[in-house]
């Protein structure tokens, strides 16, 4: 549909939408003048969408990308698992237009939220869910505030799995492997949880990994970075935001406790096999990875390797396997830490909501320098 269709409709109960039909490549996406969704149950608000952000899973799932999974979640949700059509979006920042009567959230509240993958999403004028989702947004962020919760969510529950959340990640050595938009949220979440950080990214962001507390940042595209990332441990945990997934644990000669990486296989091999013999694999290749960890540490680093302090050992270095988990408190402490000026969102480009396929081409050629927003206030022309 022409965006001077879905205009003349805007308003009238209906609302501009970014939506797949089927799955195919994102830049097939059809812009739809949708029904404004309604509130479901006494806890949802419904939410005007000014800003919101392409994240790497929204291309993925327009081409069908757990689609096992996530469409097992909408039937055990929704009693019918309505698939298609299928809006993406994770997080936002908008104003409550309707609030359920159990709701906290009053209309006229400017809020960000998060939205799970398996409910509709952001892209669009209007979009519905539990207040558990959704927080007060922090002035100080600005329209960033719609491309920050998903990432920075994600973080926090790589941090999490590597067991340097809070108190204990006070005097904790961590390798974060990678910058883009998790890994700038891990970045300020370690610092605040008093990690000190070791960041192996591209070169043009050591000083960005530096100014946001980094003890060290190593240039991953330097002849001597293997060596450098050895030298450098050993590490209480090396976190993955790099997209290199639980192999390379096994990869290099590091001393390390725990690997936490947010790229699996789970997903991919349900979507392939199903949801049994899929998580069977998945699980079977975690075990490997794992297995694969623990025999590099002791091959390459000696009697000091399980606890990279030369203690005695709690378990052997391993890797876990982290997803993005909404949670409210979490929310919560990363709109005091923005209001605070503890926590940023870099920002590569915002797109009117009519240049939405133009945004997803870019996103889709990954190597973003900062998220990519869609501005649902802005009317400005589609194209690039």
């Amino acid at each position: 549909m022409h965006a001077e269709a879905v205009c003349a409709v805007r308003g009238l109960g209906r609302m501009a939408a970014w939506r797949a039909h089927a799955y195919a490549a994102p830049q097939e996406l059809r812009l739809d003048a949708a029904r404004v969704p309604p509130l479901r149950a006494p806890s949802d608000v419904r939410v005007r969408v000014h800003q919101t952000s392409l994240n790497p899973l929204d291309v993925a799932m327009t081409g069908g990308y757990g689609s096992r999974v996530l469409n097992t979640l909408r039937a055990l949700e929704g009693g019918e698992g309505v698939e298609f059509p299928l809006v993406p979006g994770r997080d936002f920042v908008g104003e409550v237009a309707e609030a359920g009567p159990g709701a906290r959230l009053r209309p006229g509240s400017r809020v960000w939220g998060v939205v799970p993958p398996h409910r509709p999403g952001a892209h669009a004028d209007y979009v519905v869910l539990d207040q558990r989702w959704v927080g007060p947004a922090p002035a100080a962020l600005g329209a960033a505030a719609g491309g920050a919760l998903f990432a920075a969510l994600s973080a926090s529950a790589a941090l999490r799995a590597a067991g340097v959340w809070g108190a204990a990640g006070r005097g904790a050595r961590v390798l974060l492997l990678g910058l883009g938009g998790v890994g700038h949220a891990a970045l300020q979440l370690l610092t605040y949880h008093g990690a000190q950080v070791v960041v192996g990214s591209a070169g043009e962001q050591s000083e960005t990994a530096r100014a946001l507390g980094a003890v060290a940042a190593l240039d991953r595209h330097a002849a001597d970075y293997p060596q450098a990332l050895e030298l450098a441990g050993p590490y209480d945990a090396i976190i993955d935001c790099a997209g290199l997934g639980g192999d390379e644990a096994g990869a290099r000669r590091w001393r390390f406790k725990r690997f936490v990486t947010l790229t699996t296989p789970l997903l991919r091999e349900t979507d392939a096999r199903g949801l049994v013999a899929g998580g069977v694999v998945a699980a079977a290749q975690l075990a490997a990875q794992c297995l694969s960890a623990a025999s590099g540490a002791w091959s390459g680093a000696g009697s000091g390797a399980w606890s990279g302090a030369g203690s005695a050992p709690a378990c052997p270095p391993h890797v876990r396997w982290a997803y993005f988990v909404p949670r409210a408190d979490d929310i919560e402490l990363l709109r005091r830490l923005a209001e605070r000026g503890e926590f940023t969102v870099a920002v590569e480009r915002v797109f009117p909501w009519r240049a939405a396929r133009a945004a997803y081409e870019r996103a889709a050629r990954g190597r973003a320098r900062g998220k990519l927003l869609l501005d649902f206030t802005d009317d400005g022309p589609g194209g690039a």
